[in-house]
């Protein structure tokens, strides 16, 4: 995170502020260089702001805080690349939020591995008033996910996702494939 760096001068110095009678005073001098030294690295993020909010140029440590700010969950420990993808891809996830296709894309950017999405609705359509009704009468998603000795899938990790990106009235089941 932010801190003070040492030797970091501030662009805007409080010294040189002070009225007159205070400019020769060394405790009012002693005084503002210290805040300078804290003052400074608040300055420099502020003046470079934009650079936080690129998803190129934002520091890695960042990355969570640009994802709160998404409404979007990265995993700090994880891989970066994973991280930046998953936000740059937000506005395209927002929009499809809940769907199969966007559960899909969400848990394939955070994972890293493809992601298959059943769902037990469907639609169809019949010249016959009476016809049965297509797909379950209780709405639910399947999870499949391939897994390897190499490469390994954190069930919990996976099941808790999958809780935040399906709606809440639907039910899920993880299933991992052993390859």
């Amino acid at each position: 995170m932010r801190g003070t760096i040492d030797g970091a001068l501030s662009a805007l110095p409080l010294a040189p502020t002070l009225p007159t009678m205070l400019r020769e005073d060394p405790f009012a001098q002693q005084l503002c260089a210290g805040l300078d030294e804290v003052l400074a690295p608040v300055l420099m993020s502020l003046d470079a702001f934009a650079s936080y909010l690129d998803l190129a140029t934002t520091p890695d440590d960042m990355l969570p805080w640009l994802g709160h700010w998404l409404g979007m969950e990265v995993d700090p420990g994880g891989d970066l690349d994973l991280q930046r993808k998953l936000l740059a891809s937000a506005g395209e996830l927002h929009a499809i939020r809940g769907t199969r296709r966007g559960i899909e894309l969400a848990l394939e950017a955070a994972l890293g591995v493809d992601v298959q999405v059943q769902e037990s609705g469907a639609s169809s359509w019949s010249t016959d008033p009476a016809a049965a009704l297509p797909g379950e009468q209780r709405p639910a998603i399947v999870v499949i996910v391939e897994s390897s000795e190499e490469d390994p899938i954190d069930v919990e990790r996976l099941d808790a996702l999958v809780s935040q990106l399906k709606p809440a009235h639907v039910l899920h089941r993880i299933q991992v494939n052993e390859g």
